[in-house]
């Protein structure tokens, strides 16, 4: 039986409120519920919703890097299930175990 990898789906809001959307695909060999997930991530993150990509392996998008309305942090959207191949070596409960604000 193959396990259902998991979908990490987040985004880059600027000052000007100008939206990237990003999404890395992780195994979940652990089987992590998407809630247990979730519930690990965000006490991890600045009040629950926001983090810095670069502390954690997460690639950066530079289509507003020269904006004037450039702001470095991420904002946490949700895990989802998928049938998609990981586009991430880690696994889902390593991400997790490693993630920092």
């Amino acid at each position: 039986m193959q396990k259902t990898n998991i979908s990490f789906q987040y985004l880059h809001r600027d000052d000007g409120n100008y939206k990237t959307y990003g999404e890395i695909i992780f195994a979940n060999r652990e089987g992590l519920s998407l809630e247990e997930a979730e519930k690990n991530l965000r006490k991890k993150l600045i009040d629950s919703e926001f983090f810095y990509p670069s502390n954690n392996g997460i690639p950066f998008f530079q289509e507003h890097k020269n904006s004037l309305y450039f702001a470095d942090w991420y904002e946490f959207q949700e895990f989802s299930k998928t049938t998609a191949e990981p586009t991430d070596s880690r696994d889902l409960k390593i991400f997790l175990s490693q993630f920092k604000e």
